[in-house]
């Protein structure tokens, strides 16, 4: 009897451990599915009930039999419960989003906190307010918001695909919090935890529900030329004021360069098909997707084309460029939203059926 309370109470420990493994970053470095993630995420109470009945019944066991003593026992349950709060709290706690508690300050006073080795930032212009986002800022928080005209938006940042999504707040749903759930295929999920459901920022589409998240125009640019552009934007700066951004920064910083790097062919978590040959994986592309079909646009061919106008299904578009910083524009001489500088091969992953501009 002993050695089957035993079995039972190893099995009850694999199970939430693997629990853990399969919410956090080591689950992507096995290359879970990203499906089991969702599952798991979606009926992740029923998983906790289940777990507690077991535990519960573990306890049964041991008070009838006395296999193990009350200390065992006691650190058994403490186990399980640190588990529960792995699965969900270890992504928001190490990355805790600002969707609620940005803070933005002037050109001048944000000047002094834009490092040299990573100067890119990404522009918006929404009612006709500026706002400046640096990458560096954005890569622990992953979303920083704020609010104009009674309208809430947010920010979105994968440091893994390297891309920057402006979205409203409320999709449909009602006010959401964003919160980092985790990573598939080298590309983020968040977790609306006001509404229940997880979006995945590459395609912003809520996976539970039938709801998508209207998406606005961002420009990619280096901090110099933004400064110069627009000297009386609000530009977003994230305090990192904890010990753990440190920690995270000297743990990521060197990977997400290598992330970005064209002559690196590897990706951090190796869960990419990389089928499509027709560009460089690592290239930072231009992609749209109008809901029905995407194209995805070689920088270098951008910047060497101003002016040059394509079609997609209904849509009649242009490349408005200086040389270096690259807008996609309709008809109408309007800005369309782009998810500038996503990886091509993480773009083919989610978008298989692409076209390509180059």
């Amino acid at each position: 009897m002993k050695t089957i309370f035993n079995l039972y109470a190893l099995t009850l420990a694999v199970f939430a451990i693997s629990c853990v493994v399969l919410m956090t970053e080591p689950g992507q470095v096995i290359g879970v599915p990203r499906d089991w993630l969702l599952g798991y995420f979606r009926y992740m109470p029923l998983f906790w009930v289940g777990q507690i009945v077991a535990l519960i019944i573990l306890w049964i066991a041991n008070i009838r039999g006395k296999f193990w003593n009350s200390l065992w026992m006691c650190l058994a349950s403490i186990g399980i419960g640190v588990t529960f709060w792995a699965q969900s709290y270890a992504m928001p706690t190490a990355f805790p989003t600002e969707q609620l508690n940005a803070k933005y300050y002037s050109v001048e006073d944000a000047n002094m906190f834009i490092p040299e080795e990573d100067s890119r930032v990404y522009v918006t212009e929404i009612n006709g307010e500026i706002r400046i986002f640096p990458r560096y800022h954005l890569q622990v928080p992953h979303v920083a918001g704020w609010e104009s005209e009674g309208t809430g938006y947010v920010i979105t940042y994968c440091g893994l695909s390297n891309l920057p999504m402006v979205v409203e707040t409320d999709y449909g749903l009602g006010t959401s919090d964003l919160q980092v759930l985790g990573q598939a295929h080298n590309n983020l999920i968040f977790k609306d935890i006001n509404n229940g459901t997880a979006i995945q920022q590459i395609t912003m589409q809520s996976e539970f529900t039938d709801h998508t998240t209207t998406v606005h125009p961002n420009t990619q640019m280096d901090w110099e030329k933004a400064k110069t552009m627009y000297p009386d934007a609000k530009v977003y700066i994230y305090g990192m004021e904890r010990l753990i951004d440190s920690i995270l920064l000297g743990l990521f910083e060197k990977p997400l360069q290598e992330q970005r790097d064209i002559d690196n062919p590897d990706f951090m978590f190796d869960t990419l098909s990389l089928a499509d040959s027709r560009l460089n994986p690592k290239s930072e592309i231009l992609g749209y997707d109008n809901g029905t079909q995407q194209i995805a646009i070689d920088p270098d061919f951008a910047r060497a084309n101003d002016g040059f106008v394509f079609e997609l299904n209904d849509d009649v578009l242009q490349i408005s460029t200086d040389g270096d910083v690259i807008r996609l524009v309709n008809t109408m001489g309007e800005q369309v939203a782009t998810h500038n500088g996503v990886h091509f091969g993480i773009w083919t992953q989610f978008f298989p059926n692409t076209e390509v501009l180059k």
